[in-house]
Order: C-alpha cells, then structure tokens, then sequence
C-alpha cells in the first residue's frame, strides 16, 4: 500500500520540482508607492494615490484610501511628488559599440554632425547590413544609463547606424549594464536609410533607391526559390545560402515592421512609394521636417518617430543660406515639427535620435511645447504612443495593472523648467543614481 503512495506522488514531486526550476529565480522586491499624484496616462489623474509593485510588475493602483498596503511591502512615502509612466525613446544610436571610423583622405575634412546623423559617412565596405543585429553590439554605459535615468527614459529602441540596410534593433529596459535582462524585444525592426556608399556602389541617391527596391526584388526570389527547394530536396540543386536576403525575408513575407530613416521631406516621398510598392509594415524616423509632407503623410496614417534633434538636415536651405538663418530653424521652425503635426491630427512619439545626452531631449520637448505642442500630447508621445506604434502598449506606456513596473516620480510637473526626476523604477527595481 505504502509502495503504491509513493508511486502517486512521486509524479507531484517531479511536477513541483520542474516549476520550481522554471519559476523566475530573481524576483523585485514589493513596493507601496503612496501618496503620490498619479498621471496613468491612459485613465484618469488620481490626486492621491498608491501603487503596489511586486515582482517587476505593477501589481495594484488606485486611490490611497481604497488600495491594501502589503505587508511584506517597503513604503515609499511620495507625498509632493507626482508618478508618471517612464519614458520611451523610441530609436536611439546609444549604448552601441562604435566601429572604427574609416580613414580619410589627406586634406578631407570631417564630417558634420548632420552629415553623420545622415549616413554620409557610412562604411565603404557594404552598404548592406541587414543580418546585424544590435543586441550583439549592445554596451550599455552607466554615465549614458544614468543621464537616460535622470531624465525619465526607462526603455529606449537601440538601432545600428551605418549602411543603407542598416541592421536590426533591439528595445531595452535601462535596468543596468548587462544586456540580457535589458531585453524587452529582439529583434524590434528592421533600419533603412537613405545613404551612399563612399567609395563603392550606390554612391549616388537614385542608385540607393534602385538598391533597396532590388534587394527587396532579390529577397522576393531568394525565399520563393528556397520554398520551391524546401518541397523538392531529391533532384533539385541546393540554392546558394544568403544571410543578407535571408535577413530580408520576414520583414516581406512576415511584415515585421521595417523602419525607414527620412532626413529630409524628399526622403519621406521616396520612403512612401517603396513601403507601397513592396507592402512593408513600416514606420518613419527622424522626419524633422514631416510638416512640410503633413497632407501625404495623414493619408498614409504611417507611425511617425519624431526626432528630439532640431539641426537642420544636410542639404536644406537652412544649412547652406547663412548662420543666421540656421540658428533660426533650430529655435523656431524645427521645434515646432511636432506641435504642427498634432494639429494636423497626425499620432507620433518623440525620440532621442541624434542626441547624445537625454538632458537635451528634455529641453527640446519644452521648446516643441513652447511651440504650440500641447502638454499631454508630449507626455503621450513619450509614453504609450511609442508603446503602441513598437507593438508593447500590453507591457509600457501607461500605469496599469499588470504591466512592467517602469515608473518615474518628479518634484513638480514633467517637463517644466524646474522638475527634477526624484525616483525612478525599472522592471520594478528602485534605480539608485
């Protein structure tokens, strides 16, 4: 009789044992933020309210009189301080391991900040980089953690930055200097930019286009070849392997979303007649000057990824007609992008693209705000519109039950002059500076 016991629960043994093991071994610590002004953003303000955070996740919210404090749980008494949802850049060249620049010419000068940020210095060697991905050269710094952190971002989209195809993106949570547990998605999306190749082919802009429509054209055939060869392995020649058009296949067949960098209005034009000839699932980036397309661009109803960085682009009139009037764009014309888009009824979330300190793109959302950008259209995009446009609105974006525990609480209101970030949350972990 004992025997046949044992027999029965050996089985439940087993079974406790295997959940145990697959269980997460590393679990937050529970929190009761209380008493805080809470800014969910998709709900109502709640005056005085509590959160309850509890293994990464947002675990209750609500007014502080009707939410249970835990017992096992550390108070945090935020009375005077006002929680947000933390922000999103959604694309960033940060936290990248840089390649080794290629030698110039005797004589020639450095590129420009513009030219950079265009792609005008892209490698020679290829101009196709689709099978990188950026998660293999992640190297998160602290200093740049830190002032990401000081200025409320708490996840970011990181994209690599040379060639035309230029790689896949990974998006992470800022909660340290290991990139695995950074991981929120891998890959996020594939990069395209409008360059030229220096010192090899395409080195003009209608050869850039011609290569990306071909690449596509290539991968197209390259997958319905591999289909063909897949049901007919006797008798018919292997094709050759390709990790460049094998990278491509998803983003045609699959339309995992494909991000297109547009440095000026004319590239938004050239980005739009390639998404609809190909049927990519597509999203637009930097798009500084999107207002000069506003019309195309409500028509198509593409997700736009704004840029934070107000330099004029390579080539504009406000570059090559004098200092003064360039110092102009960048305080007037180019800060009132977003606000210009919003009345236009376009969604967009804003980035950090281009910047090289989060301090800045605060400074520049005051100046867009300044600009006629309504307040609560910044906050969402820097919230849930980039949650929704990269496919995680179920995990950030806004404070909810349930979602990753990315918080931040301010002494005063986001982005006023004098608002100092006071704590911030990363999957649920109180990140000391």
């Amino acid at each position: 009789m004992r025997v046949r016991q044992w027999a029965y629960l050996v089985p439940v043994f087993l079974i406790i044992f295997a959940l145990s093991w697959s269980a997460p071994l590393d679990v937050g610590p529970t929190y009761a933020v209380r008493n805080a002004k809470i800014v969910p953003v998709t709900g109502p303000v709640i005056d005085k309210g509590t959160l309850i955070i509890r293994d990464g996740l947002i675990e209750a919210i609500g007014a502080a009189d009707k939410v249970v404090i835990p017992d096992d749980a550390e108070i945090i008494e935020a009375e005077g301080l006002i929680a947000y949802p933390g922000l999103i850049s959604a694309h960033t060249n940060l936290f990248l391991e840089e390649a080794a620049a290629p030698a110039r010419a005797a004589g020639e000068a450095a590129p420009s900040p513009a030219e950079l940020m265009a792609g005008a210095a892209a490698q020679p060697q290829s101009p196709q980089y689709a099978e990188l991905f950026a998660f293999k050269n992640l190297k998160p710094r602290k200093s740049t953690l830190d002032g990401l952190l000081r200025a409320g971002f708490t996840t970011v989209l990181v994209a690599p930055n040379r060639g035309i195809f230029q790689g896949q993106s990974v998006i992470v949570n800022l909660n340290g200097e290991e990139p695995g547990p950074m991981v929120v998605k891998n890959p996020a999306a594939l990069h395209i930019n409008f360059t030229t190749n220096r010192g090899g082919y395409p080195s003009s802009l209608m050869g850039t286009i011609a290569y990306i429509r071909q690449s596509f054209l290539d991968a197209d055939h390259y997958a319905a070849v591999q289909a063909l060869y897949a049901k007919n392995l006797k008798g018919m020649i292997r094709p050759e392997f390709d990790p460049f058009l094998e990278a491509l296949g998803p983003y045609l067949k699959d339309r995992k979303p494909v991000v297109f960098q547009c440095n000026n209005y004319e590239e938004i034009k050239r980005a739009l007649k390639i998404i609809e000839e190909f049927k990519l699932n597509a999203l637009l980036t930097h798009v500084n000057e999107a207002w000069r397309d506003a019309d195309i661009l409500k028509k198509s109803a593409l997700p736009l990824l704004v840029t934070l960085d107000f330099r004029p682009p390579n080539g504009s009139k406000y570059v090559s007609q004098g200092e003064d009037l360039r110092k102009k764009a960048e305080a007037e014309i180019y800060p009132a992008n977003a606000a210009n888009l919003a009345k236009a009824g376009l969604k967009f979330a804003l980035t950090t693209f281009g910047l090289n300190d989060a301090a800045t793109a605060i400074k520049n959302v005051q100046a867009a705000i300044k600009a006629g950008l309504p307040k609560d259209e910044a906050l969402k995009a820097l919230t849930i519109q980039p949650a929704l446009f990269l496919g995680l609105a179920q995990q950030l974006g806004s404070l909810e039950t349930g979602k990753i525990a990315n918080i931040i609480l301010t002494k005063g209101e986001l982005f006023e002059d004098k608002t100092q970030v006071d704590k911030v949350f990363v999957d649920g972990v109180l990140w000391k500076f």
